[in-house]
């Protein structure tokens, strides 16, 4: 069973339909003008043990990171859940250590808590709080017919990094991604945005999502998209994931606002199709107006 249709099977109705629940659609949930989340990572899915101790927190914390800025809020504090084993020796712990001090720093937010069990393979578990003026926030569901689709940055450099490890500059997009805290909230503050989703499973998984939960077709065109010039397979790269790039929903009239926001960020924010109403809500990507088949959309849980 699939990721969400397991969610809905057995844990939506857990929520006894509170609003703080967001009907479990969103990355995150929001009690008032609190926003949480909360991801796991898992040794052999998510990281290598050779990758270290400091490489290995820094994306945990930085991926968790990523869904508070797709929701637009600022972060605030975490609470950290790990395991152990014989090979978790201090130099690990303290590289690990180091590594979430480096993104507190960068980001401004502290430990509250945890837990930590004995096990096997390792894996690591976040809880992350953020706050959010007026109780607003970002929404999965909140897109509209005619909307334009907005990508920030570029999509598959992490997975360059990942697979082919070519440069340096990869490898810091695989290993250190970039969350888009400042987009978020700027889209958020300047009502230039509604809907948006950080890019994890894949820009074609993703955007599937919001079309799921917004009930509309995405049409976007493959030579808008913003790849890397070393990328040899296109949709190979679109179905990737680990970017954590934002994908997001503007009205028309907020090109030109979009325009310049990207100028002052010193931000590339590519429009690469948009939003219609639809029976189905599905992806339809484009090369030069021809449909492409779409054999993966990206990584499932």
């Amino acid at each position: 069973m699939k990721e969400f249709q397991l969610i809905k099977k057995f844990f939506k109705p857990l929520t006894k339909n509170q609003s703080a629940a967001r009907e479990l659609a969103d990355d995150v949930a929001q009690i008032s003008d609190l926003v949480i989340s909360k991801d796991m990572f898992v040794e052999d899915v998510h990281f290598l043990r050779a990758d270290g101790g400091f490489k290995i927190a820094s994306k945990l914390l930085r991926t968790n990171l990523s869904d508070l800025a797709s929701s637009g809020s600022t972060p605030l504090c975490y609470m950290l859940g790990f395991s152990k084993n014989k090979n978790t020796d201090e130099k690990f712990l303290r590289d690990f250590a180091r590594g979430l001090k480096s993104v507190q720093d960068e980001f401004d937010l502290y430990l509250i808590g945890g837990d930590t069990v004995t096990s096997e393979k390792l894996f690591f578990s976040v809880t992350i709080f953020g706050k959010t003026k007026n109780a607003k926030v970002l929404s999965r569901n909140a897109a509209k017919d005619e909307d334009l689709i907005y990508v920030s940055g570029s999509i598959g450099d992490a997975f360059l990094g990942r697979v082919h490890k070519t440069s340096e500059y990869f490898l810091n997009r695989h290993f250190f991604p970039t969350p888009r805290i400042e987009l978020g909230k700027k889209l958020l503050e300047k009502n230039l945005a509604k809907c948006a989703i950080d890019v994890s499973d894949g820009l074609l998984a993703d955007l599937q999502h919001l079309c799921t939960a917004s009930k509309l077709k995405a049409e976007i065109h493959l030579e808008k998209i913003p790849l890397s010039p070393l990328a040899k397979n296109p949709l190979e790269l679109l179905s990737s994931g680990d970017d954590y790039e934002l994908i997001f929903s503007v009205n028309p009239k907020n090109q030109k606002k979009i325009s310049t926001l990207a100028k002052q960020m010193k931000l590339d924010l590519t429009c690469i199709g948009k939003f219609t109403a639809a029976k189905k809500c599905e992806v339809i990507l484009l090369d030069r107006g021809k449909k492409i088949k779409l054999n993966k959309l990206g990584y499932e849980h």
